[in-house]
């Protein structure tokens, strides 16, 4: 190999490095960690209108961008599922906004509807918040705080993503539910 065509690989295989990096990170990529979540209001499956601030007023929220098309946005479900019955009594709102455009739109409730997951569905089919949360590539899950903060974020699906999800979770949660319903500090 001649001597400049060493410098020319070097720096595209660091690039490619990076990006894969970046990509595969749990780490959010909106800014680093405490980045403000932007506010959104999008309607959901009955067609209400549901606010992120509001949500957000109960506890830590979830959203996952997703679209019907998207196999490993749909593997991600079950997960998301889990942790949606599993802390929901302790504040958390799992929430998946769907950017399928107007051609698979109306595949999105009768999809959800069949499944029965616990966690809300949101319409984004202009891509306007997905922008907003970077959601370039789906599946893109963000853990936002009470605060409106960002605590976790992750492009793409892996098996371990619920587990990493679940630790930045658990800190942002009240110890317990009493049996009565009431959360214990």
């Amino acid at each position: 190999m001649k001597e400049g065509e060493s410098r020319v690989v070097l720096p595209v295989g660091c690039l490619i490095v990076v990006v894969l990096a970046t990509l595969l990170s749990p780490v959010s990529i909106m800014g680093g960690d405490d980045a403000r979540a932007p506010d959104f209001t999008l309607a959901n499956l009955e067609g209400e209108d549901v606010t992120l601030s509001d949500l957000l007023r109960g506890g830590p929220v979830i959203l996952d961008f997703w679209a019907t098309w998207c196999k490993p946005c749909i593997r991600a479900f079950p997960g998301l599922d889990a942790l949606a019955t599993e802390y929901k009594d302790r504040g958390l709102t799992v929430v998946a906004v769907s950017v399928d455009g107007p051609k698979s739109r109306a595949r999105v409730a009768p999809f959800m509807r069949s499944k029965k997951y616990n966690f809300e569905v949101l319409y984004d089919s202009e891509g306007r918040v997905a922008k907003k949360y970077n959601a370039m590539a789906i599946p893109r899950t963000v853990l936002i705080r009470p605060d409106s903060t960002i605590a976790y974020a992750t492009v793409g699906y892996r098996p371990s993503n619920h587990e990493e999800i679940e630790k930045s979770l658990i800190p942002l949660l009240p110890t317990a539910p009493h049996e009565d319903g009431d959360v214990v500090e």
